[in-house]
């Protein structure tokens, strides 16, 4: 039975730094990975609804947890409620999204799920254009993506 999978960008569109996980799932889109994607613009329960029906899934967002910017990140879904500077970050809403939709839907959510956060510079400028720093950094999870979706392994995000 072949995997169902899917990169899920979040972000906005029009805020710099705030649209690097979108600017990653519109990468991984015009590659020839075998991956379906999505981008999302909140972290409401619109976010469980695309993500169910999956096996593994990435999500890619952007966040303000302290870190040099460009930083990645990747977290569970338990660590966005126990560490303190994710608690603080706008995380803790898609934390709370994910976990109700398992615990609502705990058959359909995905058994495979990677949080990457990218740490942002700037979430306030209104451009389509991310930081240097945060450009890099969605290049490397780029490149990690598509070396997990190409060999089905989880590769180091460093």
């Amino acid at each position: 039975m072949k995997t169902k999978s899917l990169v899920c960008g979040i972000g906005n569109p029009m805020l710099k730094d705030d649209r690097a996980g979108i600017e990653v799932a519109e990468r991984i889109e015009t590659s020839d990975l075998d991956v379906d994607v999505e981008i999302i613009y909140g972290v409401g329960f619109e976010v469980n609804d695309k993500l169910m029906g999956y096996d593994d899934v990435i999500i890619i967002d952007a966040a303000k947890v302290g870190y040099p910017p460009g930083t990645i990140t990747e977290v569970t879904i338990d660590q966005i409620f126990t560490d303190h500077n994710l608690v603080t970050s706008h995380a803790v809403t898609l934390g709370s999204t994910l976990k109700v939709g398992y615990d609502l839907f705990p058959d359909e959510m995905p058994k495979k799920l990677r949080i990457v956060l990218i740490e942002a510079e700037d979430y306030f400028e209104f451009t389509k254009e991310c930081s240097p720093k945060v450009m890099a950094a969605i290049a490397k999870v780029v490149d990690m993506i598509t070396e997990h979706f190409s060999r089905g392994e989880v590769c180091p995000l460093h």
